[in-house]
């Protein structure tokens, strides 16, 4: 990786995200960073006051890359597809996302941007999959609470699929959750499909 200190503020943030998922956000520092980059290790604060501040623009930039994925899909459930492998690609990053650390992302203008971005995304997608099932309330009510509940349902999944990447063998019987999980990995966009309309159905 090349970098360009006339853009320190973008390079900051681009390795910043890949120290996210080779460290964990928890070891990246401001003074770390300057050493790779060659700069003083005053450099990082002209642009960030905080570690928090850095870290804040590494979350937007993940809900930024997760909403492009999103975007791809053709379908609701592609787009559902695309959150559950963003989030197994990037887990630091999602759980810096996702988490608690950084607090109230009306602190961060930018972070609360792409957030709420994504989560737009997500739920415009949802009306028009609801409006192709001909379902009739639309409503942004109805539509918002079945938004919730469809990514509390992929923020689940998310949590068992990557505890499964860690499992090597279950024992195989009804009671062995780990291996139907990792029999709903191996068909995930049908067993979104079922779950989902199940939701909608509701």
């Amino acid at each position: 990786m090349k970098y360009h200190h006339g853009n320190l503020k973008e390079n900051l943030i681009d390795l910043a995200f890949s120290e996210c998922e080779q460290i964990g956000w928890e070891n990246i520092s401001l003074r770390n960073l300057s050493k790779k980059l060659n700069v003083s290790q005053t450099a990082p604060y002209r642009h960030f006051e905080t570690k928090e501040d850095l870290l804040a623009e590494v979350a937007a930039k993940g809900f930024i890359k997760l909403k492009e994925g999103m975007d791809e899909g053709s379908d609701f459930l592609e787009t559902g597809n695309a959150y559950i492998n963003f989030a197994l690609d990037f887990p630091n990053t999602y759980d810096l996302m996702l988490g608690t650390h950084l607090g109230h992302f009306g602190n961060y203008p930018n972070l609360a941007k792409a957030a709420n971005s994504t989560f737009s995304d997500l739920t415009l997608d949802l009306k028009q999959h609801m409006l192709d099932l001909g379902n009739e309330d639309l409503s942004d009510k109805n539509v918002g609470e079945k938004a919730i509940s469809i990514w509390a349902l992929m923020h689940g999944m998310v949590g068992i699929l990557r505890k499964t990447l860690v499992v090597e063998e279950g024992h195989g019987d009804i009671g062995d959750g780990i291996v139907i999980a990792k029999r709903i990995k191996d068909d995930l966009e049908s067993f979104l499909a079922k779950t989902v309309d199940n939701i909608l159905s509701n």
